[in-house]
């Protein structure tokens, strides 16, 4: 027989299975409520823009065009449209599951808010606009997530605030030039102080315009070869000169040849014959070479302290770093001449 505890205890028990019950799925018309997406109808394939803000009033659009993604404010530049779709495709998998706040008090805590978010994505498909609004998160790759109009945020998986970037850099392919430095044939470069011309000598280079009598001072010419054949811009620009860019009449640019592999064959290889296989390990690679070039023009300096430049074989005008027009802006003769250890204890003697 049960005492009056038991009977206490195991109507506890009932209670506490009934409100379970109640948390996991709550039931209307007797079928229970399952998670449903957090963009209702939403299709990886229909969208056709996407523009992302962050907190810092950055923002970034992308626009879906025939041949993929691309930056329309920079004259259409290619994106990197596999990161788009699984950008997509992650928000596409965003559901209800898993309520975190109907408390709209609660959503700057969760930086979901309409004036405190990490991101805020405008999604357009054909005529529609639908925004969502990216917090923190509770953990790997987790992110708390609000569709705008909703008062209730959830908990995403598979998904963080950090991968919708507002970064040009984090969407397109960076590099702008890039050419093996081992392939250099020739760079000249001009700037206000004159034009200073450089050719590979063996394993080094020599300055075609030393002086009779003076030694070539070469500890400047690592970061010439380098910034000459690899550059990766900040932000492609446009296609169209503007005037602000600076490139009217530019004051540095840099004149570079290269050699580039144009054909290669083996000889003495005969398919059809008994002894191919003989002929081909006792035959010679044959490279022929092509000389190749082009202008790098180096521009005005942007406010925020990037230059813009262009290159001959690119339609685009872009941004780089400072560090790779420093490389040439600045260079002079002096630069070039090695100091020799009598004119070293001269200038101590005369300083002295």
């Amino acid at each position: 027989m049960l005492n009056r505890s038991n009977i206490i205890l195991a109507a506890a028990l009932v209670v506490q299975i009934v409100l379970l019950a109640i948390s996991v799925g709550a039931r209307t018309g007797g079928e229970e409520r399952v998670a449903q997406p957090l963009l209702s109808g939403f299709k990886v394939d229909d969208v056709t823009e996407l523009v992302i803000a962050d907190d810092l009033d950055n923002s970034l659009r992308i626009a879906r065009r025939d041949d993929g993604w691309v930056l329309p404010k920079a004259d259409d530049f290619p994106v990197n449209s596999d990161k788009v779709g699984e950008l997509l495709a992650s928000i596409a998998g965003l559901d209800t599951g898993r309520l975190v706040a109907s408390n709209p008090a609660n959503f700057p805590r969760l930086e979901v808010a309409e004036e405190g978010f990490r991101r805020k994505l405008s999604i357009t498909s054909g005529d529609e606009t639908s925004v969502l609004y990216l917090g923190g998160s509770a953990g790997a790759d987790t992110v708390y997530a609000r569709l705008a109009g909703d008062d209730r945020a959830y908990l995403g998986a598979g998904l963080s605030a950090w991968e919708a970037s507002t970064q040009v850099s984090a969407w397109i392919d960076t590099s702008y030039v890039s050419v093996p430095q081992e392939d250099l044939i020739r760079i000249k470069v001009s700037n206000a102080n004159g034009s200073f011309e450089f050719e590979p000598d063996g394993g080094t280079w020599r300055y075609l315009g030393l002086p009779e009598g003076e030694a070539f001072e070469d500890t400047l010419m690592p970061g010439i070869t380098r910034n000459a054949s690899s550059i990766s811009m900040v932000e492609p620009l446009g296609r169209v000169l503007l005037d602000e860019y600076g490139l009217d009449a530019a004051t540095v640019t840099v004149e570079v040849e290269y050699r580039q592999i144009v054909e290669m064959e083996v000889e003495g290889a005969e398919d059809d014959s008994e002894g191919a296989q003989d002929a081909t390990d006792d035959s010679e690679d044959i490279v022929s070479y092509s000389t190749e070039s082009y202008t790098l023009a180096f521009g005005a300096k942007r406010e925020d302290g990037n230059f813009v430049m262009k290159s001959s074989t690119s339609d685009y005008f872009v941004t780089v770093r400072a560090y790779v027009v420093d490389a040439f802006r600045d260079l002079e003769q002096a630069d070039l001449l090695r100091v020799s250890q009598d004119d070293v204890e001269n200038t101590a003697e005369a300083g002295g």
